[in-house]
């Protein structure tokens, strides 16, 4: 019923890998099974330098073609990443993605929902934030639809997505982000009783 998606789990020399998520890929795991929620990790194994399979160019690879099938099976979609925590004074060219982000915002937060006007599902994002946010630091940043598996999730399979990015500093709270992503999920999907009813 949940498909988790870990596309940058490839380790490189260079550190263009999400360290934090594939960190947080037991954790959620156990949490998602004390909860009962049936789910698929669906982790990435190529290296993010040679092809971002979090871009479109990489709509034709096995990677695509089986998050498309995984996307039919399930009823909701968590796109997992991280970021290296980087403090205030780091100049620009450290700090700025490709894509124009400022990771000194993100470094603010233990978690961050990257959110895409138009396409994040609203729903899911305001309970995942909420439920977080009473254990965790949580920003919401609106960005640009460059994230093809939250867009092509939302927009084509209209599989409610939301993209979370987990700031590797913040790495001991990751038990405690997982339980609460795995409640959050339970008692959206109608598999456990919301704890604020």
């Amino acid at each position: 019923m949940l498909l988790i998606t870990v596309p940058h789990a490839r380790r490189e020399a260079s550190n263009n890998h999400d360290e934090g998520a594939m960190q947080m890929i037991p954790h959620l795991r156990k949490s998602l099974e004390d909860y009962e929620v049936p789910h698929t990790f669906h982790v990435g194994t190529d290296f993010r330098g040679i092809l971002d399979l979090n871009r479109g160019e990489s709509r034709h690879t096995e990677y695509a073609k089986e998050f498309t099938r995984l996307l039919g099976l399930n009823d909701l979609h968590i796109d997992l990443h991280s970021f290296e925590y980087l403090d205030e004074d780091v100049p620009d060219e450290q700090a700025i993605t490709e894509a124009g982000d400022d990771v000194r915002d993100w470094s603010m937060s233990d978690v961050v929902f990257l959110t895409i006007d138009g396409v994040t599902d609203e729903n899911f994002l305001s309970y995942m934030y909420e439920e977080l946010e009473e254990q965790v630091i949580v920003d919401d940043i609106q960005t640009r639809p460059y994230n093809y598996l939250t867009t092509f999730a939302q927009v084509v399979m209209d599989v409610p997505s939301v993209l979370i990015e987990l700031n590797e500093g913040s790495a001991p709270s990751y038990p405690a982000v997982a339980e609460v992503v795995a409640r959050a999920v339970a008692e959206y999907l109608g598999l456990a009783e919301s704890a604020s009813a």
